[in-house]
């Protein structure tokens, strides 16, 4: 048999239990860097008053795990593309989930804000790297259908968040371990929330590197292997198959020194003819998660009140109790440490799910670039509504879909660096990508956190504007297949 690349193997071979294996394993992943993620909305209500926490450090501590994973997610790539996918991303977890438990027992803002960050640097790569450890498992014809159910884990993930928190705050468990520590309800649903980062580091130490890397790397023969494992997984004979690979060994360049070569693969992206796919990609990303990070970090906070009279989405903030600075409550003693609204963060995880659906079953219908159009020119057209409604139910889901629509596209958005980037190239970009992007949820919780309370509507609209401007950047989004 003539040989072939590692897409038509896959072809060859068929979809059986073996991709099965590597989506639940990868589901596992995504769901853990969601569930990580999420818990700076909880921390930020759960810790003021033990804490006495200001707007500024609320702010703080809300950034704090994004800003980690921004600093990390610039150097991460190369490791990726140089070491291998399974390798960093096990690495990461480890760290991760060992640094969140520290973070867990910090006794002070400041110490678990600085726990948070180091956290942060590792989840990087978990949440980066999960895109393309899943693709590389699967053909080109499989990818954008199996990246967009995958995604179901984080709308499953936003869900346990408060279904976790439901099931622990009510109960205010405590444990003092000293006169200075005192272990409150918060802390055990941080630890809770780390399961399923358990469950993941579980399944990628039982799964082999994707063949696409090892093929790479000039690896052949362990890329075999990979494969023989797929089908294995599936139930096929090797020797039915007989797959002999072709090695593309002009991407494998060695520079000298650790910099040099950090310094040469990423000039790579932003050379001809990557860099129109490379910015525009970027750019995109940027912007879904400055609207949908950069909200939603703080949509536990910002529903976490009594939400039944007719208000607009910037009434509700302004009357917003945890929004309130020190000068403005009457007493300390109204500070608010209570998540007295988690239902809505339920239906906002339900929401997740359903949309992951639509782009699920639009993808399989729709060229990619114009079903991640329509979800933000709609979502467009509800941040514009949410200017004027003021019916309770209206508003919640109006303001829900708004987030959520640009969310869900994440994994399909940074899907298309996958298929029209070099294998060689794919780990530093989707992580460069990632990083600066969540400079983005930065910078949009960044405004929350600091302006919302004092300019609501031009806050608010600032990100409605972004999603305009991200419904032409989807537009023009590359559609080659590499």
């Amino acid at each position: 048999m003539p040989a072939v690349d590692v897409d038509t193997a896959l072809l060859t071979m068929g979809y059986g239990f073996g991709q099965v294996i590597i989506f639940m394993v990868s589901f596992f992943v995504y769901m853990y860097s969601v569930t990580e993620s999420m818990t700076a909305g909880y921390l930020v209500v759960l810790t003021s008053c033990e804490f006495d926490t200001s707007h500024e450090e609320k702010t703080l501590l809300a950034n704090s795990l994004l800003g980690g994973m921004v600093a990390s997610g610039l150097f991460i790539g190369f490791l990726a593309d140089r070491y291998g996918r399974k390798f960093v991303i096990r690495l990461a977890l480890v760290g991760a989930l060992c640094f969140s438990m520290i973070s867990a027992f910090m006794p002070e803002l400041y110490s678990l804000s600085v726990a948070r960050v180091v956290v942060g640097t590792f989840l990087s790569a978990v949440a980066s790297l999960q895109v393309g450890f899943l693709a590389e498992f699967h053909a080109v014809k499989w990818r954008p259908i199996t990246v967009a159910i995958c995604s179901q884990s984080q709308g499953l993930a936003l869900i346990y968040c408060p279904l976790v928190a439901m099931a622990i705050l009510p109960y205010n468990w405590h444990v003092d371990l000293s006169s200075s520590l005192n272990l409150r309800a918060w802390r055990f649903l941080m630890m809770i929330f780390m399961i399923p980062g358990w469950l993941a580091l579980v399944g990628i130490c039982l799964v082999p590197e994707t063949p696409h890397f090892l093929v790479s790397i000039n690896r052949p023969d362990k890329a075999l292997v990979a494969l023989q494992w797929i089908c294995r997984m599936n139930r096929k004979k090797w020797e039915d198959i007989d797959i002999t690979l072709s090695v593309d060994t002009s991407n494998v360049v060695d520079q000298g020194g650790f910099w040099q070569n950090v310094w040469y693969e990423y000039k790579l992206l932003f050379t001809k003819p990557q860099v129109y796919k490379f910015f525009i990609c970027l750019m995109l990303i940027f912007g879904i998660f400055f609207t949908s990070i950069g909200l939603g970090i703080w949509f536990p906070v910002i529903r976490n009140m009594d939400n039944s009279g007719s208000n607009r989405l910037c009434d509700l903030v302004n009357n917003n109790p945890t929004f309130m600075s020190r000068k403005d409550a009457d007493s300390a003693a109204q500070c608010n440490d209570e998540m007295t609204n988690l239902i809505d963060p339920v239906y906002y995880g339900l929401t997740y799910i359903g949309c992951f659906i639509l782009a699920s079953v639009l993808v399989h219908f729709m060229v990619r670039k114009y079903v991640i159009a329509l979800h933000i020119f709609i979502s467009f057209i509800l941040g514009i509504a949410l200017n004027i409604l003021k019916q309770p139910t209206i508003v919640l889901i109006f303001f829900v879909l708004m987030m959520v629509l640009p969310g869900v596209l994440i994994p399909l958005a940074t899907s298309v660096l996958v298929d029209c980037l070099p294998v060689n190239l794919r780990g530093k970009a989707l992580c460069m990508v990632r990083s600066l992007a969540r400079f983005g949820g930065v910078l949009g919780s960044t405004m929350v956190g600091l302006f919302i309370r004092v300019t609501c509507d031009v806050t608010f609209n600032i990100f409605t504007i972004c999603l305009a401007i991200c419904v032409v950047l989807a537009l023009y989004q590359p559609r080659d297949i590499v």
